[in-house]
């Protein structure tokens, strides 16, 4: 078994990691919230969501927001990342980092 010590992320790495899995998980969430919320209507329950097509927010401006809410979500997501990244090159630096062990596969 082979042993290798994690000892630096690069910051700009885990900010385009974590921001990819933000903007996708924020698209995803946006969109089962609509659909959730478009339905309910339908049926007769009124949470304050948008029906499409009606007055100055349509269709088209939901959609334009879930865009613009699944990107910020996914920059805060990639700044948290890389600040994460930068606390934990600092522990690395003091301490050591986490050691990861790896078998040889035959």
């Amino acid at each position: 078994m082979k042993s290798f010590e994690i000892r630096k992320i690069e910051p700009g790495s885990a900010f385009k990691f974590y921001f990819v899995v933000g903007v996708t998980f924020g698209l995803l969430i946006s969109i089962i919230l609509i659909t959730i919320g478009v339905n309910l209507n339908r049926i007769g329950l009124e949470l304050g969501t948008i029906e499409t097509g009606e007055g100055p927010l349509g269709a088209g401006a939901a959609f334009i927001g879930v865009i613009l809410a699944s990107l910020v979500y996914g920059l805060m997501l990639g700044v948290i990342g890389a600040v994460g990244a930068l606390v934990y090159n600092g522990f690395a630096a003091a301490v050591g980092g986490i050691v990861v062990k790896l078998n040889d596969k035959d």
